[in-house]
């Protein structure tokens, strides 16, 4: 679980920008990118690619929080409802490792201990969502964690560990790590054979660690866990680092080959979740300058759509931990990037692109092949509902058609994020005539169709 524990005084709200509508309602003019009309973005409604389940959408609660938390703050909780996720992953450990007689509380480092485990819990399903335990990978601790919160109310996921393969040598081996995982997988596929169990839980897609663990735990495990952030520190421009959003589909298509090969037999059993990501890890510019900017959410937006469509689940890293969180922890950021406490940071907003934020319908549950003509377009769609989001990472406006199989006529809202204007706002009504609609794409913004 990754900890950045920043203090920043205070210092202004964030500003709102200039509007993204002229007075009466007129939409303002984007002057369209070269070659923007000679090809159009493709949605192809008949032809499924992923389905989204419930549980593929969520988010860590983390036990930071600057003293506002989901169990104890109305303002934090009615940001995390409102994107309506499925799931919640907490970390959760005994207070004396070893004593199960001892307080349950939350395990990441440097997480506010005053709250027990039943209350995290609890605070998770008011939310809605079913929990994800990431259990201890010590197997007397991990099994009784699980059966005390089993008996409460059942519990259908857990994760045994949180980044063991850190460090230099690692916190612990490969092979050690998949002797414990086999010992309380099959504990707990005892005490109930549907609850599942994933792991290792890696700090990234450490294909050397996640080798190991399949060949020695391919037979027990039913579902793969890694972390992926898009950077740690290291300086990238804006522009790699939007264009290495599609480094998820690669990376997530290696680990499905690493699972295949291990256990082909079980290959289509074994799901895999992005049990973490964001941006940054290790924001290193003053302030969260980079995290607080606009940046996160239209990578957010792109990473959170590539993740779905190549049908692995995406768990954000984390609802508060100052630079990575979904609102703000004490205050992140300055000047008109200030973010305050509770309030929706950028990435929050990115999400919100598909989950609705409340404002609008949610992406629908089975998402369908697009084409773009430009590698600066993102474009994600879904049917049942049907939605299309597309994420301009250019730095110019782009004015394009979008040319739908499935769909020959109808109505689409259009919502967007702009840095002008950085909270998701309805633009406008688009009609489709003919199966096409035109649509304007400011630079670096997300634009969702939902389509009536």
């Amino acid at each position: 679980m990754k900890r950045i524990r920043l203090h920043h005084p205070r210092t202004a709200a964030i500003g709102g920008g200039a509007a993204l509508l002229l007075a009466g309602g007129v939409a303002a003019t984007f002057a369209p990118a070269a070659g923007a009309d000679e090809a159009a973005i493709t949605v192809d409604f008949t032809t499924p690619v992923a389905q989204i389940e419930p549980g593929d959408l969520g988010a860590s609660i983390t036990g930071y929080g600057g003293l506002n938390y989901i169990v104890n703050s109305a303002e934090h909780r009615a940001a995390m409802a409102a994107h309506d996720f499925g799931v919640l992953r907490i970390e959760l450990e005994y207070a004396v490792p070893g004593d199960h007689t001892s307080r349950i509380v939350c395990g990441g480092d440097w997480c506010h201990t005053e709250y027990d485990g039943d209350q995290w819990i609890d605070a998770i399903r008011d939310l809605g969502a079913e929990p994800i335990l990431v259990l201890p990978a010590e197997t007397g601790d991990a099994v009784a964690l699980f059966e005390h919160f089993d008996a409460r109310e059942p519990v259908t996921k857990v994760i045994v560990g949180n980044e063991l393969d850190a460090g230099v040598p690692p916190k612990m081996d490969a092979a050690t790590y998949s002797r414990r995982f086999n010992e309380i997988a099959t504990a707990i596929h005892a005490d109930d054979p549907g609850v599942e169990v994933g792991g290792p839980g890696t700090a990234h897609n450490n294909i050397d660690y996640l080798t190991t663990f399949l060949a020695a735990s391919g037979q027990h495990v039913d579902f793969v866990d890694y972390h992926d952030y898009g950077k740690g520190g290291e300086a990238k421009s804006d522009e790699q680092l939007l264009a290495e959003v599609a480094n998820y589909t690669t990376d997530i298509a290696q680990v499905r080959g690493l699972i295949e090969a291990a256990v082909p037999a079980r290959a289509d059993e074994i799901g895999i979740q992005i049990g973490e990501w964001n941006m940054d890890w290790a924001d290193p510019s003053p302030a969260c300058a980079s995290m607080t900017s606009h940046l996160p959410t239209v990578w957010g937006a792109a990473t959170l759509g590539t993740i779905l469509e190549a049908d692995a689940t995406a768990l954000v890293f984390g609802d508060k931990n100052g630079c990575l969180g979904l609102t703000g922890e004490w205050g992140e950021g300055t000047g008109a990037n200030f973010v305050d406490m509770n309030e929706p940071m950028p990435i929050y907003h990115g999400i919100g692109m598909f989950t609705g934020e409340g404002r609008f319908r949610s992406f629908g549950a089975t998402m369908v092949e697009t084409t773009s003509p430009d590698p600066l377009l993102y474009t994600f769609a879904s049917t049942g509902e049907k939605s299309v989001v597309i994420v301009n990472t250019g730095t110019a406006a782009v004015t394009t058609d979008v040319d739908f199989t499935g769909l020959e006529a109808g109505t689409a809202a259009v919502w967007q994020t702009t840095d002008a204007q950085r909270e998701p706002h309805q633009t406008g009504t688009v009609a489709v005539n003919g199966g096409t609609v035109g649509v304007e794409l400011p630079a670096r913004s997300v634009t969702t169709l939902v389509i009536g």
